[in-house]
């Protein structure tokens, strides 16, 4: 009886360690979609906290359904905000924007302490690439002058559809750009001088579709979220973005380092972010971490892209 005790022991214990540690699944390679994977070095843990692969195949039932719901969503987002914001009529969005996603928490150690990341990793089709071009030219040719400026730069005006050859063939083309001393400055202020209008026409304009809550109550919520955008001010130190070489192929790289201040306190950010473009859309990877790990997951992305600048970039 003892040695049958001793041996239930020891399953018990050995099921509880199995099921403590398939809680949270580690992994050093990370799914950027569209077959795409990276890894990390070897000093940095790559904690998945979530993953819908863009292979249909590979999905279990309940990532089938999270895809679905997640594209349902994206579809009407989209579609509501062109009859918000879109200058003037374009064809709503219809099928998949999404193939798949992923969400990663990255942990790393050096002399300065620990480092912690969030990366997010978007695949977007090329359905819905495509349809975006066509709004674009839509846009360009029936929208007035002043609107037509906003997306004067936009890839549509010299593609039809979208290609892997014709992405990475303007990104060669790209001029690398970067802000910040008294330039990045300027650029905030007229940002921040208009937030407040900003926020709150973005906000009248929901409030128009809202036919249900009474003339009373939409005008106190109103007047809250008045007095709480002009709480609010955005601040940043970095914004730049170059076209780089990757492990991928031609890629685009980008990275602001900025805070969100609001009544008086601060909390700072770092984003950096690459696209990737491949046959069947483009995949879309935002690290995302507090400013003072900036330069760590810089070069941790580096190692794992294998980055390499191009001509193009500054």
């Amino acid at each position: 009886m003892r040695a049958l005790n001793k041996k239930m022991m020891t399953l018990t214990c050995a099921m509880c360690l199995t099921v403590g540690m398939g809680a949270v699944a580690y992994a050093d390679t990370v799914d950027l979609g569209y077959g795409l994977y990276g890894s990390t070095s070897p000093t940095v843990k790559a904690v998945e906290v979530m993953r819908v692969p863009t292979d249909a195949k590979l999905r279990n039932n309940e990532q089938s359904q999270i895809i679905s719901v997640a594209n349902k969503a994206a579809v009407d987002a989209v579609n509501t905000s062109l009859k918000l914001q879109a200058p003037v009529q374009v064809d709503p969005m219809k099928g998949d924007v999404l193939d798949g996603f992923s969400v990663y928490q990255l942990q790393g150690t050096d002399k300065q302490g620990h480092h912690v990341g969030q990366l997010v990793v978007v695949d977007y089709s090329k359905n819905a690439i495509d349809q975006v071009i066509g709004m674009n030219k839509t846009i360009l040719e029936k929208a007035p002058d002043a609107e037509k400026a906003k997306i004067k730069s936009s890839i549509s005006k010299y593609v039809d559809s979208y290609s892997k050859e014709k992405a990475q063939q303007q990104l060669q083309n790209l001029k690398g750009n970067t802000i910040e001393g008294a330039k990045l400055a300027k650029d905030l202020k007229m940002i921040n001088d208009k937030l407040p209008t900003q926020i709150m026409g973005a906000f009248d304009k929901m409030l128009a579709t809202d036919k249900k809550s009474s003339p009373k109550s939409i005008e106190e919520f109103r007047s809250y979220v008045d007095f709480m955008a002009k709480q609010v001010s955005l601040d940043a130190t970095h914004v730049a973005y170059k076209p780089v070489q990757t492990r991928y192929g031609t890629a685009v790289t980008g990275d602001l380092r900025g805070s969100l201040i609001y009544d008086g306190f601060r909390n700072t950010d770092s984003l950096i972010g690459y696209a990737v473009p491949t046959d069947k859309g483009v995949s879309l990877q935002i690290l995302m971490s507090d400013d003072s790990s900036h330069d760590y997951w810089a070069n941790e992305l580096n190692h794992m892209y294998q980055t390499q600048s191009l001509k193009g970039g500054k």
